[in-house]
């Protein structure tokens, strides 16, 4: 049931409703119906409509703008922007280089194909003999590849465009028209398919009239001929204000409102989310790819479970719904900043931003500035100091670095929400493919040095050199990408010695955005470095986590031939990231969050995924309504209230290794804790495997894992997954090992062949054995056309290891684990008392569980129980579930250990007072607060789970706020 009213919800809508359109999703064919209601009255309309299957997630972002009503404002001249069509037929807008070429633009992604016209309907005020004029491009010179006749009233001007000699944005005459007074459509017609791309079209009667060719220039006269104003107009005097609204821009403004600072979040594409959002559709990396119950918390936590909860693929969305949700929030989309204004030589004041859509101006004045934008603009704009580009070896001592300073900078790669490079299809016919004469060409696979893993999307190697200038030159680092992938194609198709396996596969499409993973990096007070990163350092100052590689992409990017796409990509433990890398050196109200943060090149391989840049914005976001609300700077919390500050961001769930809650204001720290019940044990089991991705046994893999109490194992249960048309055998071997992630062990201990029927099944290897030490481990052998899923959590110390064989060296991977379980169940002594509520610690650190869980025998409700020792205050409660930390990303709608039902009650002396109760929970971290009460103790009763036969908890705290 929904409810159709007015924005704001107070006033339903009155007049006639011709049509009603609902997004929706189905996996497959549904009927539904859909009856009208109107208040209380049942109406007797009621329509059968059918859902069709399609992928779930988001719609990708459409741009539109409210239509400017293209008019005569000079006599004898009409201008028409491309955002002014009215229809945009099959041609894009793009605005990603607004601040380079002065406007957006549209742009013919056709593949080869010329796509639909794009068109506009205007009015002609009074006939007479007009000239045309278009400001186009020919984006690769040598081959004129975009190619577009535009038409009036279906009459196609004779000029071609696309292909002038420059390959700078200029104004190109189309001839004279001989025009009526009246309506007028005008049309771009394309030629080629190939990414021709117009930005405006001026009608003149003026004949002798010539535009002009300079960016500023014409921004000026589009102002002066359409009437817009280029003076900037005020939008709000704000406290914090975060520029960029990426994986580290939301969180920092999310925090910074949590805070009680008024926030504005400008964002200079259409939807939230940046290199994560629906538009790109980069994945929430982070240390968990790498390191077992590593995962982000806080509020890319909070985000992660409504993206799995609802289902959105991407995060846009979910940032969306928690922006709205914060009354300190406002949210600016397409919105460009270009320049800041400086209250002195050390302080912003503001920033003004150009609207991509209208060209508008605005003005945002501000207290702090936070620069999430990825290619660090605010702080540029400031002055702050900067780089870009490798360090030398003997900067840092970094071993992985280059003998001598460059401006080398990773690629980024072409994204679009789908996919990465291209996408293509599946046609069931032969579909073969002729390259354009400008695509690049490839050497065969033993020079190419890469090895494609699949058709239907491409890879995130396919880069372009380092040396092209991300920033400066961004619109030709695209163009150079479009190129790449339609020459990775081509190599597919016609050079590639597996090429047979793609023979009915054909291009459906090749994005248009550029997903950036380097350019400026802003300097803070100190830079994080590789020594830092491989030691696992952890600062005095830390304030948030990272572990993904030091994944550093080659510097030739996809022509760095047998060299192979990594430049490095080294393995580190969990680190710590020091709060001196996020705010600046030089401007004195300005942090930063992103890959724009105070780190090396080296360094940023590894800080630069999504996961860990969140964290770090929460800090800066916290830092900035911290230093606002205590009037210190943001080098004032790490010279005078550091201490404080990292206590705080514990209390909001990030996680610092080696930091536990000390905060003196927290009652819960010195109660007394009692429960229901206890677990004794923990068991794993069928129950417990949540299936992750597949890996082909192309090669031999194995999964180790702990022995448990028991110390007889009957029989191991794989779900593998074949593709033969009959049945074929596998044989499965069991080893010893005296420590996690040892697979030195040469001798079996039994080895069990079993048949392995089409599609997938519970494969059972009877082993009926005891096992002698601590860990065990299995393992396959190569066996075509059979697969072993990866499982997303595991009993501690399990971990996975491919490519040994009989008597090869094993690559081991921790925090990752092929699909099993054992019969009977794998069952580990529990540490999970009820005294970890409240030990400061709150997630799993190694062995420790560092979590309350009730007895998985006892039925529900149990409960978890506080004795403050005598009559306290308290307002305000924070509890910490079990969301499963471990999962490298948020895909279980529901996590089955989660507290999915619950009530918070105090006892007052004489009785016990609710003062929350919640059903449906799904998230790691709740927050009540309520009126004042004076209490002895608190109690938090659990009535049900998602799932679980168990209660987890890691932590409650309890204030007087």
């Amino acid at each position: 049931g929904s409810y159709i009213g007015s924005r704001h919800g107070q006033h339903a809508l009155k007049g006639t409703i011709d049509e009603v359109r609902i997004y929706s999703r189905a996996l497959s064919a549904t009927e539904v119906r859909a009856s009208y209601d109107r208040g209380s009255q049942t109406m007797s309309q009621q329509r059968d409509v059918t859902v069709e299957p399609e992928e779930v997630g988001e719609k990708p972002p459409v741009f539109r703008k409210p239509t400017r009503e293209v008019a005569m404002v000079q006599d004898g001249f009409l201008w028409i922007d491309a955002e002014d069509f009215t229809d945009y037929g099959g041609w894009l807008l793009d605005t990603q280089f607004v601040h380079l070429m002065g406007s957006a633009y549209l742009i013919a992604a056709g593949i080869g194909k010329p796509v639909a016209d794009a068109t506009v309907t205007v009015s002609i005020p009074r006939a007479g003999t007009y000239r045309l004029w278009v400001r186009a491009k020919n984006w690769l010179k040598d081959y004129s590849p975009g190619q577009f006749t535009v038409a009036i009233n279906d009459k196609a001007s004779e000029q071609v465009f696309g292909a002038g000699d420059s390959e700078d944005w200029i104004w190109e005459p189309a001839g004279d028209f001989a025009l009526d007074a009246g309506d007028t459509k005008i049309s771009l017609r394309d030629l080629t398919g190939y990414y021709g791309r117009c930005d405006a079209l001026i009608l003149t009667t003026d004949q002798e009239y010539t535009p002009p060719r300079d960016m500023d220039a014409v921004r000026a006269e589009r102002a002066r001929l359409t009437g817009i104003s280029l003076e900037p107009q005020l939008v709000g005097d704000f406290d914090v204000i975060v520029v960029g609204a990426g994986s580290a821009g939301s969180p920092a403004a999310i925090a910074a409102a949590r805070m009680g600072a008024k926030t504005a979040l400008i964002q200079n594409r259409p939807v939230l989310g940046g290199n994560a959002s629906s538009e790109l559709g980069v994945g929430v990396n982070g240390a968990a790819s790498a390191h077992p119950n590593a995962r982000e918390s806080g509020i890319i936590e909070e985000l992660g479970r409504i993206k799995a909860r609802f289902g959105y693929v991407k995060m846009s969305e979910p940032f969306r719904v928690a922006a709205e949700q914060e009354p300190n929030l406002s949210v600016f989309v397409n919105q460009h900043v270009f320049a800041v204004q400086m209250a002195d030589a050390a302080h912003i004041a503001a920033v003004r931003a150009v609207d991509t859509l209208t060209n508008t101006v605005s003005v945002y004045n501000g207290k702090m500035f936070i620069d999430c934008t990825g290619d660090g603009w605010v702080g540029y704009y400031a002055g702050a100091e900067y780089r870009i580009g490798r360090e030398p070896e003997a900067e840092f001592n970094e071993s992985l670095a280059p003998e001598e300073r460059d401006t080398i900078t990773m690629s980024g790669c072409l994204m679009g929400g789908r996919s990465v490079s291209y996408r293509a299809v599946d046609t069931g016919a032969p579909a073969p493919y002729t390259p354009p004469a400008w695509a690049p060409k490839f050497p065969p696979d033993e020079e190419f040095g890469r090895s494609p893993r699949g058709f239907s999307g491409g890879e995130w190697w396919l880069e372009h050199p380092g040396d092209i200038d991300d920033i400066w030159q961004a619109e030709k680092s695209r163009d150079e990408l479009l190129r790449i992938s339609f020459g990775y194609w081509d190599f597919i198709k016609n050079t590639w010695s597996k090429r047979d396996q793609a023979a009915t596969y054909a291009l459906s499409e090749v994005p248009i955005v550029e997903a950036k993973r380097e350019s400026r990096r802003l300097i803070g007070d100190y830079i994080l470095n590789q020594n830092d990163c491989q030691s696992g350092r952890v600062f005095p100052d830390a304030v948030a986590h990272g572990g993904w590689p030091l994944d550093v992409h080659h510097p030739e990017g996809i022509y760095s031939g047998k060299e192979g796409p990594f430049d490095c990509n080294a393995h580190v433990p969990i680190y710590t990231i020091p709060y001196r890398c996020v705010y600046s050196k030089n401007i004195e109200n300005l942090l930063f969050a992103g890959r724009d943060m105070s780190v090396s090149h080296i360094a940023l391989g590894s800080v630069r995924v999504q996961g860990t840049l969140a964290a770090v914005g929460q800090a800066a976001g916290t830092a900035a309504g911290f230093a606002l609300r205590e009037n210190i700077t943001p080098r004032g919390i790490y010279q005078g209230r550091m201490s404080e500050f990292q206590q705080l961001l514990l209390k909001h769930d990030q996680y610092i290794p080696g930091l536990q809650n000390e905060d003196p204001a927290d009652l819960a720290r010195a109660a007394t804790v009692t429960t229901s019940s206890t677990a004794e044990f923990e068991e794993f089991g069928r129950d417990h495997v949540a299936r992750d991705i597949i890996h082909p046994l192309n090669m031999p893999r194995a999964v180790m894992f702990p022995r448990g109490e028991r110390a007889h194992l009957g029989t191991v249960y794989l779900p593998l997954v074949s593709a033969n048309d009959g049945p074929v055998k596998t044989t499965l071997h069991l080893r010893e090992a005296a420590k996690s992630q040892d697979f030195s062990s040469k001798q079996d201990l039994l080895t069990v062949t079993a048949t392995v029927a089409p599609g997938e099944r519970w494969v059972p290897f009877p082993i009926n054995r005891d096992i002698e030490a601590p860990f065990v481990w299995v393992w396959l052998p190569e066996t075509e056309n059979v697969s072993w899923p990866l499982m997303s959590r595991a009993p501690a110390g399990s971990c996975r290891a491919y490519g040994g064989g009989e008597t090869g060296n094993w690559t081991v991977r921790q925090a990752e684990y092929y699909a099993f379980y054992t019969e009977p169940g794998i069952a580990s002594r529990s540490r999970y008392s009820a005294e970890s509520v409240i030990n400061g610690v709150t997630r799993i650190i190694g062995d420790e569980p560092n979590m309350w869980a009730s007895d998985q025998a006892e039925t529900f409700p149990q409960w978890i129980e506080l004795d403050f020792g005598k009559r306290v205050d308290v307002n305000a409660v924070y509890l910490l579930f079990d969301t499963d930390m471990n999962a490298k990303y948020h895909t279980a709608p529901m996590v089955p250990e989660c507290v999915r039902d619950y009530e918070v009650s105090c006892f007052d002396g004489a009785n016990w007072v609710t003062v929350a109760q919640v059903k449906g929970n799904f998230q790691r971290r709740r927050a009540h607060k309520f009126d004042t009460l004076s209490a002895s103790k608190l109690r938090l009763t659990i009535l049900a789970t998602n799932g679980a036969d168990s209660a987890h908890v890691f932590e409650i705290r309890a204030y007087n706020e």
